[in-house]
């Protein structure tokens, strides 16, 4: 569980970095209304993603020490 965990944290905070410090400037720079590259979809997904497999995990985790 753990390893999932830190997987998680790891595409969490990779996908938090990417969004935010080249996909706003990105978007501040490029023409109006562009269309939205692989590489900040990939990111938008892994910041979603990683969040959601952390939380589950704490959950689980919770969940079977509780039982």
């Amino acid at each position: 569980m753990k390893v999932l965990r830190n997987i998680g944290t790891v595409a969490f905070v990779l996908g938090l970095f990417t969004a935010v410090f080249v996909g706003i400037p990105w978007h501040v720079v490029v023409a109006d209304d562009p269309v939205v590259p692989w590489w900040l979809r990939i990111a938008v997904f892994c910041l979603l993603g990683g969040i959601l497999l952390v939380l589950t995990t704490l959950a689980i985790e919770q969940w079977t020490q509780k039982v």
